[in-house]
């Protein structure tokens, strides 16, 4: 039976692409055969055991071995289970391109968690200059395949800098040009960060008119939505929100690393999921996507700064400081929010700059007592000094976190960033933990949220499936063996377990062992 998910993406024709893809004719001569294991085709459907025949990039077959078949490199499955290449379809690994030093390119810590694919742009970072930025990437050299999202924060930085003031007509018909290009080069949609300055200045109107220009192109508006706590609009009006820029524009919404955050919103997971089936009733196409963390990740100022005192940058943030009545008003505003997070001992400070050093592993509650003053106070200190760093968040509870989970929309993503173990760890802790010693969901689900879903919900053509005539983004690995070794307090640590992690064919994880391949892709929407 189709899956809720994949009924939806047929019926708005995401899925064609996918699934459509003529199948290659098997023949004598492979150049890799895994025999052996169990089969998880990547859309859900019930595991099998089949071999998987691989030549070039693309897989032959999946089944029973053509008699006569000869492959240069034989990988015995037994006891272990073969699956697609998962897709992370939020994540922090390629920010930066093409500018990463081969170390970053190589992408191992999302290749030993099985990650094939990452999207390269989230939270609204995307490039404008998509045909280049991907050329430049895949001459260099990838160790993952990558696509890209356009950014609105980019193209309103680029025009508007960090203005809060609304955009003018002049300035809505440069950023509708400068998206509509970045979609002509090959974005698979444009990505937003609405919560962050400055694009927490746009409205909602202004939102919609520039994202709208992506609307002949088709794709994704992928979103960290406005608000996930009771910062300003609130959770469950900014979901509306997300929605609406979404469907107008006549892109699939996706509410990246979808949450109820901060103690206010505890336990209504089930009222943005409602929202969403709502929208889906309408007739938009709305989905979301998760990682398995109780801890999010941000930056100090992003977690505790209200947005009114960042207007126009760091210089006008000191001058509002230095004068006392805005001080009070920005240190009580700064109060609040570390309410809505849980207080100050919720807040591990993870990365940073040079200065950032002596903070790196301590929770905010011990900075402030060992300054003498109010966690607000030295929050404050250290963002005005220009220690802006990155903190983890502890903000979620198991309840939320499960009931997304079990969502038939909703697929898994990282939102992989340096100091979160998240970027290291997320899907092994995934199968671990709500796999198999829980479970919250089946290993089938599990596999379909991270492989076949998201190539469904982006238009990876031929990604994501095991199947006769798609890449041989390819993974084995025994679930039992698999391990999340990152941890908060030692976030760098590669994760376990997986035995092969092909990319396009090439083994880029070997028995184990992670090889020098550089086989990723940079890829460009049809």
């Amino acid at each position: 039976m189709m899956t809720a998910w994949r009924g939806a993406m047929a019926m708005t024709g995401l899925l064609c692409a996918v699934c459509c893809a003529p199948a290659l004719t098997a023949q004598d001569s492979l150049d890799v055969l895994i025999t052996g294991g169990r089969v998880y085709d990547g859309r859900g459907g019930t595991p099998r055991d089949a071999a998987v025949g691989i030549r070039g990039d693309r897989i032959v077959f999946v089944g029973e071995v053509p008699a006569g078949t000869v492959a240069r490199q034989r990988i015995d499955a037994r006891g272990q289970i073969v699956t697609p290449g998962f897709i992370d379809p939020h994540t922090h690994a390629y920010e930066g391109l093409p500018r990463l030093n081969t170390e970053r390119r190589r992408n191992l810590s999302s290749l030993m968690q099985g990650i094939t694919t990452v999207v390269l742009g989230a939270d609204g970072r995307g490039p404008l200059e998509v045909k280049a930025v991907l050329e430049a990437s895949q001459a260099a050299g990838l160790g993952t395949n990558t696509y890209a999202l356009t950014g609105f924060g980019t193209v309103r930085s680029k025009v508007m800098g960090n203005s809060s003031a609304p955009a003018s007509a002049e300035q809505i018909t440069t950023m509708r040009a400068l998206i509509a290009k970045a979609m002509e080069e090959g974005a698979f949609g444009v990505g937003s960060g609405l919560f962050y300055v400055p694009q927490t200045y746009a409205t909602t109107d202004e939102v919609l008119q520039v994202v709208s220009a992506a609307k002949p192109f088709g794709g994704v508006y992928d979103t960290h939505q406005r608000d996930e706590s009771s910062y300003s609009i609130g959770l469950f009006a900014s979901t509306r929100e997300a929605i609406r820029i979404g469907c107008e524009s006549g892109l699939t919404t996706n509410i990246g690393h979808i949450k109820a955050l901060g103690v206010d919103m505890w336990g209504k997971a089930d009222s943005v999921l409602n929202i969403m089936r709502e929208a889906r009733a309408r007739g938009c196409t709305v989905v979301g996507d998760q990682y398995p963390w109780t801890a999010s990740g941000t930056g100090l100022s992003a977690a505790l700064m209200p947005r009114w005192a960042q207007a126009g940058g760091r210089d006008s943030l000191r001058l509002r400081a230095a004068d006392p009545v805005q001080r009070a008003r920005l240190l009580a505003d700064m109060r609040e929010n570390l309410r809505r997070r849980g207080g100050d001992s919720t807040l591990l400070l993870i990365n940073g700059n040079a200065e950032a050093a002596p903070y790196i592993g301590k929770t905010l509650k011990q900075v402030a007592q060992a300054a003498g003053t109010p966690a607000v106070d030295a929050a404050l200190d250290l963002v005005l000094r220009g220690i802006d760093m990155g903190v983890a968040s502890f903000n979620m509870i198991e309840a939320d976190i499960e009931r997304f989970m079990r969502d038939p929309f909703i697929m898994t993503s990282s939102d992989g960033s340096d100091g979160h173990p998240r970027l290291y760890a997320t899907y092994p802790r995934k199968i671990r933990r709500y796999v198999l010693d829980k479970p919250v969901i089946s290993m089938e689900r599990m596999i379909a949220s991270a492989s076949g879903q998201v190539a469904a919900t982006y238009g990876l053509v031929d990604r994501g499936e095991l199947r006769a005539g798609a890449f041989a983004d390819v993974l084995v690995f025994d679930p039992q063996a698999l391990r999340e070794e990152a941890t908060y307090t030692e976030p760098r640590k590669l994760a376990s377990g997986m035995r092969w992690v092909l990319v396009n064919g090439v083994p880029a994880v070997q028995e184990g062992v992670a090889t020098n391949a550089m086989a990723g892709k940079a890829l460009r929407k049809r």
